[in-house]
């Protein structure tokens, strides 16, 4: 049967075709083959183009997956790993009584993050108003650090205490609760930061700790390895939603300890004479060492100026210079003992050998040497005594220039204390094979060779020490964060200088210094006191100034059996005369009179300018006035003066230094006082003083 015609009529999706698309009726049918094949080339095409796309997904895949990639693992680690470095408690610095020098304390940093205020003004002035008055910071500033909403840490404030941070966490949950901010949009955390409860006392010897945690200067720097606790470090790990699955950290071991053989008492008392002397005499500088006889122990080191190390905003490294052991400076006339017993020790002379001092000017080779006392002759005691530059001359002639020198560095000069402070100065000594007379002759006077202060208190403490120097000791003791003992200094004998009837016979000449020579502003009403005093022109410029000067002043005491060397440096002193006699030597007696009574020392009677005839006077007899002051007795105690009337002030300025117990009650003036007026007390007894 034949088959009916087909339309040519578009049918399905040719209907759908533009006209220019759709086939012609016309046309003759391709046949099916035809078509086919075309179809399955067109198939083979797309497929090829697809396997080779997938090809390339599947290669780069595996490249991203098997083959290392820095950055891709990088922002990994960003999203959950991340390095943690936890470093243990820095170490106490104390001093030999175990009173805290340094120490580390945790202090609080606030911090807030702008975008959980989401730039509303409305929450950003809540935050303002909550936390500007406590932190004390201009609100317009806060809030134009708070409206940038792409910033995530502001840093607010600093070395807020535990109390001020709590103050402030309080006062912004409040703000928080009304306005519904996000308690994280403010956070805290601590930090530790270095406290000096001393303030100001032996900051340039302490030194600093820079916001890194390392010594900046002084002891800080010194002992930096040993003071830095144990580093920790690990890595903290977290899942996908940002939550620690790292297990807590081990606690890590704190540094060690450091006990110093300073004495925080003395330490106090020499910087605040310090202070006193720079006001007095308008000087650049001044500082002070005390040094314990028997063992070498530094008691104290002071400079002025100083600052305060816990102000780290207004930190001036200028004032935090270790003058005592940096500056390099010429002594003047405090090494002319060390050369009298050195020629005492090699039996050239005596006490009283007689010296032609040639009417105070001298002849040295083209050059000519002056004393400011001329004399015709002296004795060696008053060379000393009257600080004859042509006696102390003829001394070291009589050595000779080899021992002369010898003697010097045996005593410490011209080389390293040990104590291995930073910067420390070694001095400086002519050589004797190259020494010519003119040299000679003024070393023996102090010119013409350089120490620091260090050298002078350990030179004069081994003629204290009957001959021996002991070598100079700043550390005792070294404890880990257990309080074990580690490592400990004992006292050590560095080297016989001279013989001990020689440094008896020194300490004698020296003690005419103080009772009728050039130093007696140094003396200790009722105590045998000896020391030198000391005046040399000043360096500047490669030349000797011709205005400024150096006043020092060195010495024993007690005299009769000498525990402590004090060694006091006056830099160019400005108002009044500037010898050492007068600028240094107060400072001396000041410190000394406050080593003495706290420690019990007993006068001596014949040493009284005004002595008691009575151990128990009445109370008529006791000194009163608008100067009420401290008596010594007969019996080696105290007796009280009568402070009623008196205001608070001046009533500590009197029993200053007597190492007394001070109990005050009220404010005002002094009402009444424990004990009466005219009683025998020792140091140590307390006082209470009741104030209206």
């Amino acid at each position: 049967m034949a088959r009916r015609p087909t339309s040519r009529t578009p049918q399905g999706i040719e209907a759908w075709l533009p006209p220019k698309l759709q086939p012609d009726p016309s046309a003759p049918r391709e046949p099916d083959g035809t078509v086919r094949t075309r179809a399955m080339g067109r198939l083979g095409v797309i497929a090829m183009c697809l396997g080779v796309g997938f090809l390339s997904l599947g290669w780069k895949a595996s490249t991203l997956m098997l083959q290392p990639d820095h950055r891709l693992e990088g922002k990994a680690k960003l999203q959950f790993e991340k390095s943690v470095q936890v470093e243990g408690r820095r170490g106490n610095i104390l001093d030999r009584n175990g009173k805290i020098l340094a120490t580390t304390v945790d202090l609080v940093a606030a911090h807030a993050d702008p975008k959980r205020l989401e730039g509303d003004p409305i929450r950003i002035n809540a935050m303002v108003d909550a936390v500007a008055p406590i932190l004390d910071i201009d609100p317009d500033r806060l809030r134009a650090r708070l409206s940038n909403p792409a910033r995530r840490d502001v840093l607010l404030a600093r070395g807020l205490t535990p109390a001020k941070a709590a103050e402030l966490r309080r006062s912004f949950r409040e703000a928080a609760k009304d306005l519904d901010i996000e308690r994280s949009a403010l956070w805290t955390r601590e930090e530790p930061r270095r406290f000096y409860p001393s303030l100001s006392d032996g900051a340039p010897l302490l030194g600093l700790v820079g916001h890194s945690g390392s010594g900046l200067t002084g002891l800080e720097r010194r002992f930096d390895r040993q003071l830095r606790g144990e580093m920790y470090k690990y890595v903290l790990l977290r899942d996908r939603k940002g939550r620690r699955i790292t297990p807590e950290t081990q606690q890590v071991d704190a540094g060690h300890t450091f006990v110093l053989t300073l004495d925080r008492d003395i330490q106090h008392v020499a910087e605040q004479a310090l202070k006193r002397a720079v006001e007095i005499t308008g000087a650049e500088a001044a500082f002070a060492v005390v040094t314990d006889v028997a063992t070498g122990d530094v008691l104290a080191l002071a400079n002025h100026p100083t600052q305060n190390p816990n102000d780290t905003s207004l930190i001036d490294l200028g004032k935090l210079k270790n003058r005592a052991a940096m500056d390099a400076f010429e002594p003047g006339s405090v090494i002319k003992p060390f050369v009298a017993a050195a020629a005492l020790h090699e039996e050239l002379v005596t006490p009283d050998t007689v010296i032609d001092c040639e009417g105070g000017r001298w002849a040295v080779g083209r050059s000519v040497i002056g004393d400011d006392h001329p004399m015709r002759t002296a004795t060696v005691t008053e060379v000393i005594q009257n600080s004859s530059n042509i006696g102390a001359a003829k001394l070291a002639f009589k050595l000779g220039a080899k021992r002369t020198l010898t003697y010097l560095t045996d005593f410490g000069f011209g080389r390293k204390t040990g104590l291995g402070l930073p910067g420390e100065t070694r001095g400086q000594m002519r050589k004797p094979d190259t020494i010519k007379d003119i040299e000679l002759a003024t070393t023996a006077y102090g010119h013409g060779m350089t120490t620091n202060g260090l050298q002078l208190a350990s030179a004069m403490a081994t003629l204290g020490n009957g001959g021996v120097r002991m070598q100079p000791r700043l550390v005792i003791e070294v404890q880990n964060s257990q309080g074990e003992v580690v490592e400990r200094a004992m006292p050590k004998v560095d080297r016989r200088v001279v013989s001990e009837a020689a440094a008896r016979a020194t300490i004698a000449m020296m003690e005419a210094v103080t009772t009728e020579g050039t130093g007696q502003q140094a003396a200790i009403d009722g105590y045998h006191v000896a020391g030198k005093t000391g005046t040399a022109w000043k360096h500047v410029d490669g030349a000797y100034s011709k205005t400024d000067r150096i006043g020092s002043f060195v010495g024993l005491l007690p005299a009769d059996a000498p525990t402590v060397a004090i060694a006091v440096v006056v830099d160019t002193p400005t108002i009044g005369r500037s010898y050492g006699g007068v600028v240094a030597a107060p400072v001396f007696a000041e410190i000394g009179a406050f080593i003495l009574r706290r420690d019990g020392v007993p006068v001596d009677p014949a040493m009284l300018k005004n002595p008691p005839t009575d151990e128990e006077p009445d109370q008529e007899a006791t000194p009163s006035g608008q100067n009420p002051e401290l008596r010594w007795t007969a019996a080696g105690k105290l007796q009280l003066p009568d402070l009623t009337g008196q205001s608070l002030r001046d009533s500590l300025v009197t029993l200053q230094g007597a190492g007394l117990s001070i109990d005050l009650e009220g404010s005002g003036l002094v009402a009444h006082q424990i004990p009466k007026p005219g009683a025998t007390i020792v140091p140590g007894d307390t006082i209470s003083l009741v104030l209206q």
